[in-house]
């Protein structure tokens, strides 16, 4: 049986806000400070596999070449991604599943920016080769801002790799994406590209989300993801808090669930007693 023929799936929590509680310097390089840092990280997501997380995502977000070279790393892409890899199997110990974590690479398509679309191709292809030889179980292309971008992404991944493709976009106030896409039109595109699962991270607004939810649910023919924020962000010193608590929190998830969200989990702002407070409502 594959990791989703059994809905619904928990995945984990936030890792970037939770390793700036552990000691993260928000200028450097998450990637390379966790590979200085490793038991940081297994911490972490040891701590989500005991709260009854089901897939964990290595922390591979920020492993592609563009947005490496921004700290003198671009040359490093394949060995962060197999050292990221490893460091996230040693912390689940067999006992969840590991999800290649892709992320958008921060440099706009032409014409709205001046990257060829053959050469983003060539950065994702880079980074997708690294994760299936790291030996992924799925791939998480999420955060997504463009469907173009995204696509783009998926076809890499596909072009290397027969393992499931998890895509996530975030959104704006109205509930489209930050290009003004619909996501029923994403969810189309993506379901006829092959994506095994579709849907939204990193937003706070249930209201929206619910929404939104409801929508996909009614046209979508794959499962579809909910992994939001713990509410909408507040700036306090300097940095986002968020104030959903883990019972609030589950119970908003409860409710994405019942909607038709099968694929749950949590983004910035929750940590391992949010997962915990899901999977509990989720058993009961």
């Amino acid at each position: 049986m594959g990791l989703i023929d059994r809905l619904p799936l928990l995945l984990d929590g936030a890792t970037g806000t939770e390793l700036q509680k552990k000691g993260y310097p928000p200028h450097r390089s998450m990637e390379q400070w966790i590979l200085e840092n490793p038991d940081k990280l297994i911490e972490l997501q040891r701590g989500y596999v005991q709260a009854g997380s089901e897939i964990v995502y290595a922390p591979t977000f920020g492993a592609n070449r563009i947005a490496l070279e921004k700290h003198g790393l671009g040359d490093r892409v394949r060995e962060f991604n197999l050292r990221l890899t490893e460091l996230t199997r040693k912390a689940v110990a067999g006992k969840a599943g590991v999800g290649g974590d892709v992320a958008p690479t921060g440099e706009p398509l032409e014409p709205y920016g001046d990257m060829p679309e053959d050469r983003l191709f060539e950065i994702y292809l880079e980074q997708a080769s690294a994760l299936e030889e790291a030996g992924v179980d799925l791939f998480a292309v999420e955060t997504q801002m463009s469907g173009r971008e995204a696509m783009i992404a998926v076809s890499a991944i596909k072009s290397v790799s027969k393992k499931p493709v998890f895509l996530s976009f975030t959104c704006n106030a109205a509930g489209l994406t930050l290009y003004g896409e619909k996501f029923t039109d994403l969810l189309k595109a993506a379901q006829e590209q092959g994506v095994s699962a579709f849907g939204i991270n990193c937003c706070g607004d249930f209201a929206l989300l619910a929404r939104l939810i409801r929508e996909m649910s009614a046209v979508s023919g794959i499962p579809l993801i909910a992994k939001p924020n713990a509410g909408m962000p507040e700036m306090v010193g300097g940095r986002s808090r968020y104030s959903l608590t883990p019972e609030e929190f589950s119970l908003r998830m409860v409710e994405l669930k019942n909607l038709g969200a099968s694929i749950l989990g949590g983004c910035c702002g929750t940590d391992e007693r949010h997962i915990l407070a899901l999977k509990q409502r989720l058993v009961d």
